[in-house]
């Protein structure tokens, strides 16, 4: 089976505090660690692990800058076979803007592909729709919340769907089609520096995005970029035991709670 996963270089920012530029129409990403975005390590891994009892290839495409070579290498550290870069020096934050430039892409090229990986969603701007886009462009199969791939046969695959409430749902799906892969779904290998450096070895192709934008257009548009806003501090009762416990009381009946 032939496995085309989408991946994509994020920045790290749960710790970090961040800085919107001037203009408010960017924020400062330049001293930021990136990592390949959660959701897509688990669609590498998925891919990987069916290629390994099956038989065929993953191929990782990623979308972005040079820096984005970052997460094809991780990508063939983990057992991708190769990685192809579509490189645009404009930050797309449309996903129908990447899912035209994607699908482009594949047709253009004729990439052979069974199916094709992404994440739920990306960790930056967490849209949660590449993936149905796509497929819809592609006009093929789609499955979301993907969480289980339990089999794997010549005209399609049986997979299971995350749903709310602790439900999943086992669904055929034929192929070719999109699946958008769930964490959970098992557990991404380990990746050593090692690992990665090796993976530079392995010749990663670059595709100049240019050459693919046909009807790419964005249909949404950061307009600004803006803090949220600050929240009271916290109400500081004074007083004896008796005195902050009627005061306490008589403030969660205000708000409700205590009735």
């Amino acid at each position: 089976m032939e496995i085309v996963v989408f991946t994509k270089r994020v920045p790290v920012t749960q710790e970090e505090e961040l800085r919107i530029l001037e203009d408010g129409k960017a924020v400062d990403l330049r001293k930021l660690p990136h990592r390949m975005n959660d959701w897509d390590n688990y669609g590498v891994e998925e891919a990987v692990r069916m290629v390994e009892k099956g038989g065929g290839g993953v191929t990782s495409v990623a979308i972005g800058d040079a820096e984005a070579d970052e997460v094809l290498r991780r990508a063939i550290a983990m057992g991708a076979r190769d990685g192809f870069l579509l490189e645009t020096e404009e930050v797309l934050h449309d996903p129908f803007a990447r899912a035209t430039l994607a699908c482009n892409f594949l047709k253009k090229e004729k990439i052979p592909f069974d199916a094709l990986f992404t994440g739920v969603q990306a960790e930056d701007d967490q849209f949660a729709c590449f993936g149905g886009m796509l497929a819809a462009m592609l006009k093929i199969p789609y499955a979301a919340q993907v969480i289980g791939v339990d089999s794997v046969e010549k005209d399609h695959l049986v997979v299971r769907r995350e749903l709310e409430g602790g439900l999943q749902e086992r669904v055929k799906v034929s192929l070719p089609c999109v699946l958008s892969v769930q964490s959970g779904i098992n557990e991404p290998r380990y990746v050593s520096i090692m690992g990665v450096r090796k993976a530079s070895k392995v010749e990663r192709k670059v595709f100049k995005a240019s050459n693919y934008a046909d009807n790419v257009k964005s249909l949404i548009e950061v307009t600004k970029w803006a803090y949220p806003p600050k929240k009271e501090g916290a109400a500081m009762i004074a007083g004896d035991v008796n005195e902050v416990c009627g005061k306490l009381l008589g403030i969660l009946k205000e708000k409700g709670v205590y009735q």
